[in-house]
Order: structure tokens, then sequence, then C-alpha cells
């Protein structure tokens, strides 16, 4: 086994609507449990939050306690953000068009949310018990969450535990879960994931195509990038379809102000088109890189590396890194957003 594979397989399980903000009516919700700290600190234009989970289990490296890091548009920490009814590693993040933030734990079945001024609203509760890890928003209001777990077990060895679905002894189906601007669910899709490399990494990132009648997702470390479609709700040929053991680890996917689609391989940013057809490509210090930012309109994107710790902003019209920090962590820094309005 390499070394980049044994260090995928080491992170397993761990990577990957203007009416929420308050005003859900009879969704149902719940009082979210939260650290009664400083004052909350307002999400600006150009913030960056990435989820950073204090790990402290000797017993199990993907427990502890839940936390966000917020940061300005240069990688300046502006503050943190506690969670105590989380159990795992918080990821997933993402800034709804309205400013709410939404973040996951996939193994308490958590969905949290922070309001654009910071404070922390009740958790999303309209979804059934399954392992949500993120989120992605169509412009009519409609969001769709993915299952980020599939299958029986793991066919690597993990030092966590992984949840089964209450009353089963599956972790999940890998299906996606299609939602109403009222956080009502209108549809399962039962769409096909490929397990990643342990075999249960299902639904972990999406990105809805620019004509919003489909949309293309990943299974965290898998090499290949699926794409269903929301219209006739059926599997369409997937964007991109190598073989396994062929060195390709696919995690995280957007698309850019140009419509191209940008997906993360570990060591680099791959550019394609809905054909697969390579466009380009950005490459990055050392491996680890999973997790990405919606690309900005001005032509920059956040990514964080879980191994690391590591972020960046990188230029997509020059390929260069425009900031860096450390998170000051190791197999955490799971989910990174931009607040773009």
């Amino acid at each position: 086994m390499s070394w980049r594979r044994r260090e995928v397989v080491g992170a397993l399980g761990g990577i990957g609507a203007a009416a929420l903000a308050g005003s859900l009516g009879a969704s149902p919700l719940r009082a979210a449990a939260t650290s009664a700290t400083a004052p909350p600190v307002p999400f600006a234009k150009g913030d960056v939050v990435v989820g950073g989970t204090l790990l402290n289990d000797p017993a199990d490296d993907h427990r502890g306690r839940g936390r966000i890091l917020h940061y300005d548009s240069a990688l300046q920490l502006k503050n943190t953000l506690w969670l105590d009814d989380t159990t795992h590693i918080v990821q997933g993040l993402r800034f709804a068009p309205d400013g709410t933030l939404w973040a996951f734990d996939a193994f308490s079945y958590t969905i949290a949310r922070f309001a654009a001024d910071g404070r922390r609203l009740p958790n999303f509760t309209g979804a059934p018990r399954r392992s949500f890890a993120h989120i992605t928003f169509h412009p009519d209001g409609r969001f769709f969450m993915g299952e980020n777990f599939v299958g029986e077990k793991s066919r690597v060895p993990l030092k966590t535990t992984l949840p089964f679905m209450p009353g089963t002894q599956r972790l999940g189906d890998g299906h996606l879960f299609e939602f109403d601007a009222r956080g009502k669910l209108l549809h399962q899709h039962p769409t096909r994931v490929h397990g990643g490399m342990g075999g249960f990494q299902a639904l972990n990132s999406s990105a809805l195509t620019p004509d919003g009648n489909s949309i293309v997702y990943t299974s965290e470390s898998g090499p290949k990038v699926f794409r269903w479609d929301l219209v006739q709700r059926r599997q369409l040929p997937n964007v991109l379809d190598h073989p396994d053991n062929t060195g390709k680890f696919y995690f995280d996917l957007a698309f850019d102000a140009a419509q191209r689609l940008l997906v993360v391989a570990g060591t680099r940013v791959d550019v394609i088109d809905l054909a697969g057809k390579p466009l380009g490509s950005y490459a990055l210090p050392s491996f680890g890189w999973a997790s990405m930012s919606t690309p900005s309109p001005s032509g920059h994107v956040y990514l964080s590396n879980f191994f690391t710790g590591e972020l960046a902003k990188l230029d997509l019209g020059t390929g260069k890194l425009l900031a860096q920090a450390s998170a000051g962590i190791r197999k955490s820094a799971s989910g990174i957003a931009e607040k773009l309005t």
C-alpha cells in the first residue's frame, strides 16, 4: 500500500434558502445546545468558516468537541464557534443564499445552523435521521442533502465507530434528499454511489449544474464523478468514470463563474467540463486537500487540507495562492465556506 493510499484510508469517515433563516414556520425544529461564551460575531461578506473539531478522545480519532473557526478574507482568525450538541467531526459548511450558515455532524445526525449575525439558530430537524454531511442550494429555494455513509461496514480498519441508521444494521443508502424552501421533504432520489476506498463513502459532496436541472456529486476518495437528473429523477452517465486502483481520488467539487467544474483531487484541483474533458489543473502543496468553498464570482476559491489543517485562497485566473494559513489542527479540517453576499 502506497503512502498516499495509507493516508487516504486513515482519513476515511471524516471528509465530505431564503425562508430558512428564522421563518420556517411549522418546520420541525428543536432547541440547540450552545456554549454561553463571548457575544456572537456577525459573518461579513468575504468571511470564511472552517470545520475544526477539537478531537479529544484517544479511543476515537473522529470524536471531539464541535468547533467552527471563523476567518476574514485574508485568513486571519476572527472568532471561534463552539457546538456542544455534536459528537464527532463537524463538516459540510455552507452559507445559504440568505446568509445562514449550515454545518453537519454525520455521526450524531446533527444539522446545525447559525444566523448571519453569528447567533446559533435551532437545529434543522425536518430531515430523516440519516448521515447528512453537506447541503446544496437551488436558486428556486429548494435544497438537497446527501447521505454521507452507505452499506453495512467499512472494508478497511477505522479508529472510529460508524453509526447505523436507527432500527437498522445499515450505515445508509447513499441517497440524495430533496426539500422545498420551507424544509419539507419532497423526494428521496436513489442515487448511485461508489463507496470510496473504504466502501462506505456515499454522496459526500455535490454541486448543482448551471442549468439547475441536474446535480453532480462524488463519493469521497473514489475515482468517479456522478450525475443525477433532478427533472427526470434518473441516473445520468458519469462525468468522470475511472476504474478503481488507478490513483484517482476525488473529494469535493463546485462550478466556478465560467461554468467550469472544479474537482478537488488531493494534491490539486482539476478543471473539467460536463463531458469530463480536462480543461486544466491547479497544483497544491502537499497531499490531503479535500474541501472547497463555493467559488467567488470575483475568481477565487478557498480550500482546506484535512491532514495538515492548512488553508489556502486560490486565484482561479493565475493559479497563485493569494493567502495561506494553518488552522493548527490535524485530521479535523472538514468543510470550508465563504460568505459571498
